[in-house]
């Protein structure tokens, strides 16, 4: 039978997060609901088949698409979709933990007519030990907004379904973003240009597996910024201005408004190397107050997009 959705998950070197991800995927319940896992071996050491149980119910389809030069994310995206045989594509990751019900209840969706693109939460403080740094993370992008629809720049892979065909006629994922991050937000502005619609559903929940640290997650922003951010703001005049890029910008540059240029001001020093070390070892030790963590976070994006670090 054909499968009516494609699982596609791209994977390197995936370790125990992926075991994890793999049997949480085994123990679907889909109530007979016939669909395929795709994955694709980006280039691990030691080939997906040799380490890892592949052995799912009947009515799953798996296939592993092993790939001898790695390295490019979207590359690897592209390649699920492009062997996918279902007609909705879910496009998630190796460090991801699923309900039992998670497919059942994206196809639901789709069915009931939510939205094109349908994404639920992906949940890094999902035990009592989480941080303050990963309570925080779950706060941003639609973070603890109700159901309904959100703007392109949410798009964001884990958790997250769309028909095949969109894919196909968006053009998939830009090969050009080989760096970390943004890949995802650069093609959900162009599904959204050319009339996609997109549902957010707080209820369908997955567990993120990762547990990258604060410092870790500020490298991650900076490459992010000086790659797929500088990419997309070039690429796609609505992302203008994401994530304060417009605060960069010269002190005189039109419009001169007071509070314009006070604004590049207090950015021009805030994304100063020694301040950004000062708050990142302050954060790092108390957690606390909640709002640094959105300045390291967007600060290490600016800081990317205009050639700089914190070191």
């Amino acid at each position: 039978m054909r499968p009516e959705i494609s699982v596609q998950i791209p994977v390197k070197d995936g370790g125990e997060n992926f075991r994890i991800t793999l049997e949480s995927l085994r123990n679907q319940e889909s109530g007979g609901i016939p669909w395929e896992l795709i994955v694709i071996d980006d280039c691990s050491t030691i080939p997906v088949k040799q380490q890892f149980d592949l052995a799912f119910p009947n009515e799953v389809s798996v296939k592993v698409i092993r790939l001898e030069t790695g390295g490019n994310r979207p590359a690897a995206r592209n390649r699920g979709w492009q062997e996918a045989s279902a007609p909705l594509s879910f496009i998630s990751d190796g460090d991801i933990r699923f309900p039992s019900d998670i497919l059942r209840k994206h196809i639901e969706m789709h069915q009931e007519g939510h939205g094109d693109v349908i994404m639920g939460a992906r949940v890094n403080a999902w035990n009592k030990d989480s941080s303050p740094w990963q309570k925080w993370f779950d706060t941003r992008a639609m973070g603890k907004r109700e159901a309904g629809r959100f703007p392109p720049q949410y798009f964001i892979t884990g958790n997250i379904s769309l028909p095949t065909k969109l894919l196909e006629t968006a053009g998939g994922f830009d090969l050009s973003i080989d760096r970390y991050g943004g890949e995802d937000t650069e093609l959900g502005f162009r599904l959204a240009g050319q009339g996609v619609t997109f549902y957010w559903n707080p209820d369908l929940r997955v567990e993120h597996l990762d547990t990258v640290t604060v410092r870790e997650h500020s490298w991650k922003m900076i490459e992010y910024g000086s790659s797929g951010l500088k990419y997309t703001l070039i690429k796609i005049p609505e992302s203008a201005g994401m994530l304060g890029s417009n605060w960069i910008k010269p002190l005189f540059d039109a419009p001169v408004y007071p509070g314009t240029v006070l604004m590049r001001l207090v950015t021009k020093i805030a994304l100063l190397p020694p301040v950004y070390r000062c708050v990142l070892a302050w954060m790092e030790k108390a957690g606390a107050p909640r709002f640094l963590f959105t300045y390291l976070s967007v600060g290490a994006c600016l800081m990317g997009l205009t050639g700089k670090d914190f070191e």
